[in-house]
């Protein structure tokens, strides 16, 4: 299966379900790269506009840039705001040469195939632009290594490193030889147990409902999810973490 399309039986569940980034973080973002009402955005893989229904309102103009068109289908885009959705890739923006003041990867840039994205982002932006790469990752160690034990062939567990190119990319390679500021925001929100399994069940690498093992993940995340709910729901807790410089 290609890359570009591991997500797409999970486009419902993705929009639904997925984390959502702190809002501080955004608020960073926009602060560190002076968005203002003349700027333009491009939100690159952008999956069901998550981060870019963030940054709708922010900018003059945000496009959200999306290879899976399940994903695009599921977006929902404000309607008073100036944005957008575009198919396409990370490796063939489907933009003009400078057009962008600021491009942003929000839990996407370790499925870019590395060389030609970086030079598509040289490409796209104008100079003295700002690249954001911003991922979320939960801070819960106990309920982490739970969760890892699901991870597992006997629970329909697939196995998509191999089609994740810059996986092993360190995020310095996204900003050359320019100095890129690192920071962290913590988030909290309590699930029931829909939102849990329906986010665990987004990531690329867990089965689908019609998958025979499907029966097996289900209960053995019940039983994760019973040993730290509380009163029917549990505690997440994680962070966004904001990569941010002015690509060389």
């Amino acid at each position: 299966m290609s890359s570009t399309h591991f997500y797409s039986s999970k486009a419902e569940s993705y929009a639904r379900y997925r984390w959502h980034y702190a809002p501080a973080a955004v608020d960073a973002l926009c602060e560190i790269a002076g968005l203002n009402a003349a700027s333009r955005v491009s939100d690159i893989g952008a999956g069901t506009g998550i981060l870019t229904r963030c940054l709708a309102g922010r900018a003059g103009y945000v496009l959200g840039v999306e290879p899976d068109l399940q994903m695009l289908r599921a977006a929902q885009m404000p309607a008073d705001h100036a944005c957008g959705l575009a198919a396409g890739c990370a490796e063939a923006l489907p933009l003009a040469d400078g057009w962008a003041d600021v491009l942003t990867a929000a839990q996407a840039v370790h499925w870019f195939q590395p060389l030609p994205a970086r030079a598509e982002f040289t490409r796209v932006l104008r100079p003295g632009g700002w690249l954001a790469l911003l991922r979320n990752r939960s801070i819960d160690s106990e309920q982490d290594q739970a969760l890892a034990g699901l991870s597992r062939p006997e629970y329909g567990y697939r196995a998509v490193s191999a089609s994740q190119p810059a996986l092993n990319v360190p995020s310095e390679f996204w900003f050359g030889a320019r100095a890129v500021q690192r920071h962290t925001f913590a988030f909290s929100f309590r699930q029931s147990w829909e939102g849990y399994l329906g986010a665990l069940c987004s990531a690329s690498y867990m089965p689908e409902e019609e998958d025979p093992l499907f029966p097996r993940l289900e209960q053995a995340a019940w039983a994760v999810f019973e040993r730290f709910a509380v009163d029917g729901q549990v505690e997440v807790r994680g962070e966004t973490e904001l990569l941010i410089g002015q690509p060389a």
